[in-house]
């Protein structure tokens, strides 16, 4: 059997007993959450998922940088459409499918396989790298020299080296002259994603500022370096589609509150529920615009 197929395999099995952990975690927890959940603002969870929505506006200009950058020609109006329309298949299990649809889009649109490969590696390869280098060195400041400490430093390290070592594999093994992405490019892709996990950092401490009592006395800057380096673990995991279960388990044990693993864990896998009526409400608002148009 082929690693592909074997971690397919993996994820297909991983995901329902994540979930099924998640629930039992909700449940032990139902009664610490329940309190939290009745004296939550709901004003900041709209404002979260708000946060999360304006998000969709920057990440197409990811793909217009690179793929124009690589001898492409897509409009922001373009990269939007595809990145809107193909929404919904964020939550197909598997968490691949919204990365597909939009290459077979692009595909349809004239965009060379080389081109849609860089692509595909600089927005999954700047997230991770992106997300372990900060994440990594706000952990390792956080826990000082114990064993997790290390190991975030560690793999800030490495995610550092991975972000100068990306733009030269790409042009030297996936790119061919006269097509070769530009150091300007790719400084452009880096900010971009820079930017896309601010706001997505952001999204995740208003999400959390609605529940006052559930972080103890962590700062923003803290809960956010670990929020970012645990979402860089969950990506780096990749029997786990989008990270579940191994993103909610990191951050809990790392953030410690006063409701207990099970409670912070549950708590925060609720982000994701956040993330999903925004992305429901960006889809369905596009394809109300998109048909009066027509």
């Amino acid at each position: 059997m082929s690693t592909t197929k074997l971690i397919r395999y993996a994820k297909m099995l991983f995901t329902p007993v994540a979930i099924a952990f998640l629930l039992y975690f909700c449940w032990q927890a139902r009664e610490a959450l329940g309190d939290l959940i009745r004296q939550a603002s709901w004003l900041m969870l709209l404002l979260a998922a708000t946060t999360w929505a304006l998000l969709h506006l920057l990440t197409p200009l990811l793909a217009v940088v690179v793929l124009n950058g690589s001898g492409a020609q897509v409009s922001w109006k373009q990269a939007f459409a595809t990145h809107a329309s193909r929404l919904p298949a964020r939550y197909v299990p598997g968490g691949v499918w919204h990365t597909v649809g939009r290459v077979m889009d692009y595909h349809d649109q004239g965009v060379k396989p080389r081109q849609l490969t860089t692509f595909v590696i600089l927005e999954n390869g700047l997230a991770a790298a992106f997300t372990l280098a900060v994440g990594g060195a706000i952990v390792c400041a956080l826990r000082g020299s114990d064993t997790v400490g290390a190991i975030a430093g560690l793999a800030s390290a490495a995610a550092a080296v991975g972000l100068l070592a990306m733009y030269f594999v790409i042009n030297k093994k996936v790119l061919q002259a006269p097509n070769a992405l530009s150091a300007t490019s790719y400084m452009t892709s880096l900010l971009i994603t820079a930017a896309f996990w601010a706001g997505a950092t952001i999204a995740f401490l208003i999400y959390l500022h609605a529940f006052p009592a559930a972080t103890g006395d962590y700062t923003s800057v803290e809960m956010g370096g670990i929020y970012l380096f645990s979402w860089g673990v969950g990506f780096a995991a990749v029997f786990a589609p989008q990270g579940i279960g191994v993103f909610e388990l990191v951050a809990s044990e790392l953030m410690r509150g006063p409701i207990g693993l099970m409670g912070l864990a549950a708590l925060i896998a609720g982000f994701r529920v956040v993330v999903g009526v925004a992305d429901l409400c960006v889809w369905s608002l596009f394809q109300l615009t998109s048909k009066r148009s027509n």
